[in-house]
C-alpha cells in the first residue's frame, strides 16, 4: 500500500507500474468513478520493485510468488513489462492482465493477455469466444505461453474478423 502522492508518481513515471487507486475522493467520497490514495500494487508489481532494489517492504515480509502459477504470472508480467508496457489487471476483460502502450492516463489498453499453459490445447470454441470480447471491447487478444524447455514466453496474438 503506497499512502504518499509523491510516491505514486514515482512509481508510474520511473517504473511504469501503475497500482490500483482504492481511496475516497475528499472532495465527494460517495462517489466511485474516480479514486484516490492508497494505491495497491498488484504482487507482481511489488515482486518486480523489490528484484530491481526500487522498494523495500517494512514489517511483514513479503512472500511471493508461492504458487507454480503465480511465478508464471510473474515471468509472465516481467517479459511483457520489459518489453516497454505498462501492464494493469486483466480480470475486467476476461485476462491475467491488460497492456497499454503508454501510460493508462492518456492510452486505452490496447490487448488482453491470457496465461496459456504449455502444451495445452485451447478449444476452438473458446479461440472464437476470445476473440469476440476482444471485438466487442476494441483490443487484440494475446495468447501467452511459458516453455519450460527453452526458458522463453510465447505469444501469439489473435484478431477476430468477419468475412
Amino acid at each position: 500500500m503506497v499512502t504518499c502522492a509523491d510516491d505514486v508518481l514515482w512509481l508510474r513515471t520511473k517504473h511504469r507500474i501503475v497500482g490500483s487507486l482504492e481511496g475516497s475522493h475528499p472532495a465527494n467520497p460517495l462517489q466511485n468513478n474516480y479514486f484516490g490514495l492508497p494505491l495497491f500494487l498488484m504482487p507482481e508489481e511489488t515482486a518486480l520493485l523489490i528484484e530491481r532494489d526500487a522498494i523495500c517492504i517494512e514489517g511483514d515480509k513479503f512472500e511471493w510468488p508461492q504458487s507454480e502459477r503465480d511465478q508464471l504470472r510473474f515471468k509472465l508480467f516481467k517479459d511483457l513489462h520489459g518489453r516497454g508496457f505498462f501492464v494493469t489487471q486483466g480480470i475486467k476483460f476476461g485476462g491475467e492482465y491488460l497492456l497499454y502502450p503508454g501510460d493508462p492516463l492518456r492510452y486505452h489498453s490496447s490487448h488482453i493477455v491470457s496465461l496459456v499453459d504449455h502444451g495445452q490445447t485451447v478449444a476452438a470454441r473458446e479461440l472464437i469466444t476470445l476473440g469476440r470480447v476482444c471485438t466487442a471491447v476494441n483490443k487484440t487478444r494475446l495468447l501467452s505461453s511459458w516453455n519450460p524447455h527453452t526458458d522463453h514466453i510465447t505469444h501469439i496474438t489473435l484478431n477476430w474478423s468477419g468475412f
